[in-house]
């Protein structure tokens, strides 16, 4: 076990801990990676539930979905009487000789997708969505989320492919733009007001080639469905819009790192932010102050940084000011032109609602 996770072990209490005593306990123990702290608390925590350490709720509501990677509201540091023993010296299927140096507990997953790799030994495997192998290893439709975030996964040391199954990503309500559009580049909104309003400008003046719904603060969690959006128009980025304020730039910055793992690039519309602040209002903001490198990175790449001093004294701008005739008026009266992408490929698009 690494150290840093020995000594946020050792800091835990036994019995159930919160995640604010979580963040509290490991900022206190280890240094923590700007923008990568969540990643590096589930890697702890990840580790001293294969070791059998700690437990995770099994509700599915009980983990927090705020970011990813999806965190759990508690754990329980069990009492050492309680510990779970190791497993008796096995011969591991060929697929997880990784664990053979291992020390791996009874009630440890891998135990579970080891019988069942042995029982499925020789068989042709049905390719499945996750959650239907999950049910197939576990009885349990969620167990196989939880696991492909252990180590050996991240590690590629295993793969969903080794399971014979695939990540079904969350679909992304979007709408195509007019004929003569595709080649323009595509344009995901944070809210479902102004989705509405430049799904219906976009279909009369074709400025994207398409328009998607970014769910909000679960942008995110939706960035996977984009991709496929994104990737069946053949272009490799994709523009962006929300409210100009503190948190909506830093959900953004969010969503941009997770698709940026997938080969695309994510882009602040300039055009549609300078609408606002032309002709938008400001008003105070319950979020506000520095933002971070990554969103700092997005505003300057769009020419935008000058929105930051808003940010700092807790101000915003909702989106919602980009109103049908507002749009009609700044896009139309400044000629502004599409962004065009250059596309690999050009299947038929077929869109959903």
């Amino acid at each position: 076990m690494l150290p840093e996770s020995q000594y946020f072990f050792d800091a835990l209490a036994t019995g159930r801990t919160s995640l604010d005593e979580m963040w509290q306990v490991i900022s206190n123990v280890m240094t923590l990676p700007t923008g990568g702290q969540r990643e590096t608390l589930m890697a702890v925590l990840d580790e001293l539930r294969e070791n059998g350490l700690v437990e995770f709720p099994k509700s599915d509501k009980l983990w927090n979905k705020s970011a990813l990677p999806q965190l759990p509201t508690w754990v329980n540091k069990l009492q050492l009487k309680k510990q779970v023993k190791d497993v008796a010296k096995v011969i591991w299927s060929p697929e997880l000789a990784f664990l053979a140096e291992q020390v791996i507990r009874q009630d440890s997953p891998w135990v579970e997708v080891d019988a069942w790799l042995k029982k499925c030994r020789g068989k042709k495997l049905e390719l499945k969505p996750i959650r239907e192998r999950s049910l197939d290893i576990f009885g349990d439709e969620k167990a196989l989320d939880r696991v492909v975030g252990l180590t050996p996964f991240k590690l590629g040391q295993i793969n969903l492919g080794t399971l014979g199954c695939f990540y079904v990503p969350e679909p992304i309500p979007w709408k195509p733009g007019p004929p003569g559009s595709r080649s323009f580049c595509g344009l995901c909104v944070e809210n479902a007001t102004t989705f509405d309003t430049l799904c219906r400008f976009n279909s009369e003046a074709g400025y994207w080639s398409f328009v998607a719904y970014g769910r909000g603060n679960q942008f995110v969690s939706m960035t996977d469905g984009l991709a496929s959006v994104v990737r069946e128009y053949g272009h490799d980025r994709v523009q962006y819009f929300g409210d100009a304020d503190f948190e909506g730039i830093e959900i953004a910055a969010r969503g941009a790192k997770r698709l940026l793992e997938s080969g695309i690039l994510l882009e602040l519309d300039h055009r549609l932010y300078n609408l606002l602040v032309k002709f938008g209002h400001v008003v105070p903001s319950k979020t506000g102050g520095e933002v971070s490198e990554d969103a700092a990175s997005l505003l300057a790449q769009a020419e935008l940084s000058s929105l930051s001093d808003m940010f700092m004294h807790y101000q915003r701008i909702a989106q919602e000011w980009a109103g049908l005739e507002t749009l009609k008026i700044a896009f139309n009266a400044a000629q502004l032109p599409p962004v065009v992408v250059i596309s690999r490929y050009s299947p038929p698009p077929s869109a959903s609602l």
